[in-house]
């Protein structure tokens, strides 16, 4: 069968419970409906949009063909990858600043990666574990990333440093929060074994 294998990772128990929720209990689009912005009473151009219901899924993820290689991984994702050159993608979404140190994450990408794969990436660099007492945290610009990206042997395809991206944003409200977000998409050589 042609087709691609698709796994997804999280760590956060909150998120894992979301999403074993929407792929394992949910079989029909738009059937549930939540009121996100309920609590939200700044910012509202019109009362009805304190209300304003979001409906999900989006789509059915029972709709997948037969035998689509899908799957969810609970756990770290330096613990969960350590297998060498085994993925031909990696995409990360707003995640590499979830690391308690960045490079890490890089190294791990590096060796998860089969020689001639790709690594997408977009997201900010709001790191989730600085000025945290007793958390290691290693802040790195987005300059430091490239340059630690370039020094493994990437070879950059597309760059992007200026992508406007929200995340959670009540479209209806008078206050909006954007990331002006890095996107890139970085290629393991070939001969990098």
């Amino acid at each position: 069968m042609l087709g691609y294998t698709c796994q997804g990772n999280e760590w956060s128990l909150f998120m894992l419970f979301s999403s074993n929720f929407v792929l394992n209990r949910c079989s029909e689009t738009n059937s549930y409906k939540l009121y996100p912005w309920i609590h939200q009473f700044s910012n509202n151009k019109r009362t009805a949009d304190q209300i304003q219901p979001i409906y999900f899924p989006d789509v059915d993820p029972h709709s997948l063909p037969p035998g689509a290689n899908f799957s969810m991984t609970a756990g770290d994702f330096q613990e969960i990858y350590c297998e060498s050159n085994i993925w031909d993608c990696v995409a990360t979404c707003f995640f590499i600043d979830t690391a308690h140190n960045v490079i890490d994450y890089i190294d791990t990408i590096w060796k998860i990666l089969k020689p001639g794969g790709i690594w997408i990436n977009l997201g900010p660099l709001l790191y989730h574990f600085e000025n945290l007492a007793n958390e290691l945290s290693i802040e790195l610009s987005y300059e430091d990333i490239k340059n630690v990206i370039l020094q493994y042997g990437f070879h950059i395809e597309m760059e992007n440093e200026s992508v406007l991206t929200t995340y959670t944003v009540n479209e209806l409200s008078m206050m909006k929060y954007y990331y002006e977000c890095v996107m890139f998409v970085v290629r393991k050589p070939q001969s990098s074994i």
